[in-house]
């Protein structure tokens, strides 16, 4: 089903919102609109080269008329946002209007007053780590999108998900908490795990650039691994070869360099342990360093 000759409306104009607006405008929808508040926040989107963004001057303005519309505020506003929405005017008219919010954690409910004036609502997340507008308009295009909410909101989320050459992955709403945990643990968590390496590099006297610089490739060799095998395929490292002398030397000189990453290093560890035995066969046996609380 083809919706390009659809109104879009945006609300929200920080990276993600910024984005989308940019990426939509691109995809020749009939009308792109954006509202902010800040209206400093949307000098971006009147500057961006090659698109034609409408930049509405009230909520309401933006709203009426417009058939799609996404609410791309931080989550601890989407509820505030919709009772608002809600109460515009019925010229805005809300039957079978395709409403979504882009939260991770949270699900369509918080869109009910919207429901309830018989709009279409779900949300609609995308999987991706997006910083500043440049880098969220190369990212969001070809991501993986969550899906929950209403079935008659799938049609045009599943087609806006299609131009943005991305892939929709249905979810219930009650695994909406576990799914953003994971992401939470593949982008949050990733990062502060580089940072633990970067510091420790900074214990025989590398820079932070440096370092950064130097685990880059690192960094990218793993994920090419992962890119092509799963995860226990993947694996590589002294845990895996069962190699306990160099799990406690690590152990030693972190209890004298750097404690506080002990708890850390020996946490991750123990999942080490775990998928390197469905790889090498290994267990926690084959690590008695692991086994004492230095």
């Amino acid at each position: 089903m083809d919706f390009s000759d659809k109104t879009v409306a945006i609300l929200g104009s920080g990276r993600v919102g910024s984005a989308l607006a940019i990426l939509l405008s691109r995809n020749r929808f009939r009308e792109v609109r954006a509202y902010d508040r800040n209206l400093e926040k949307q000098q971006t989107l009147r500057e961006w080269p090659g698109v034609t963004i409408v930049l509405s001057s009230t909520l309401s303005e933006a709203v009426t008329g417009a058939d799609l519309i996404f609410l791309a505020v931080q989550d601890r506003y989407i509820s505030e946002l919709a009772r608002e929405l809600a109460a515009v005017s019925g010229e805005a008219g809300w039957q079978g209007k395709f409403v979504a919010h882009l939260s991770g954690s949270l699900t369509s409910a918080v869109l009910q007053p919207l429901a309830s004036a018989g709009a279409l609502t779900c949300s609609l997340h995308p999987l991706q780590s997006l910083a500043g507008v440049a880098g969220a308009v190369e990212g969001l295009a070809g991501s993986c999108f969550s899906f929950e909410g209403d079935s008659g909101a799938l049609a045009p989320a599943e087609f806006v998900v299609s131009v943005l050459d991305g892939h929709l992955v249905p979810l219930k709403a009650d695994d909406k908490v576990l799914y953003h945990a994971a992401a939470v643990v593949a982008s949050n968590f990733f990062i502060v795990l580089e940072d633990m390496a970067i510091t420790l590099m900074s214990g025989i006297g590398v820079d932070r650039d440096t370092a950064r610089r130097m685990l880059l490739p690192l960094i990218r060799g793993s994920f090419e691994n992962l890119e092509r095998v799963d995860p226990v395929e993947a694996l590589t490292g002294p845990i895996v070869r069962g190699d306990d002398r160099t799990v406690a030397a690590h152990l030693e000189t972190l209890a004298d360099k750097f404690p506080d990453y002990l708890k850390a290093y020996r946490l991750l560890a123990g999942l080490n342990i775990e998928l390197a035995g469905q790889k090498s066969g290994v267990g926690y046996a084959d690590f008695p360093s692991l086994s004492g609380n230095s």
